[in-house]
């Protein structure tokens, strides 16, 4: 499970999803698409694999779905989100 997550976080959008969503506590579609500058459809992509992986969790508001990390995986993926924030500091 540990691999899978790992595995999920080593692509480079899905690590700045997760880190957008960790910091936002929670974010719907358009605005992943917007802070990405990527495709809805693309985005989507990138969270159904995260959903079906059960590192984020999903509610629904209307027709706006806003998407969550499961507070289980946090721990493991918290260390990553610390390279991207040296990586911003240093550039």
């Amino acid at each position: 499970r540990l691999g899978h997550i790992l595995t999920l976080a080593g692509n480079e959008v899905r690590l700045k999803i997760l880190y957008l969503i960790k910091e936002e506590t929670e974010l719907c579609v358009c605005d992943l698409s917007d802070m990405l500058e990527m495709s809805i459809p693309a985005v989507s992509q990138h969270l159904r694999k995260l959903k079906d992986a059960q590192v984020l969790k999903s509610r629904k508001a209307g027709q706006t779905v806003f998407y969550s990390l499961r507070q289980e995986h946090l721990e493991i993926i918290k260390p990553l989100f610390q390279h991207i924030t040296n990586k911003t500091v240093s550039q």
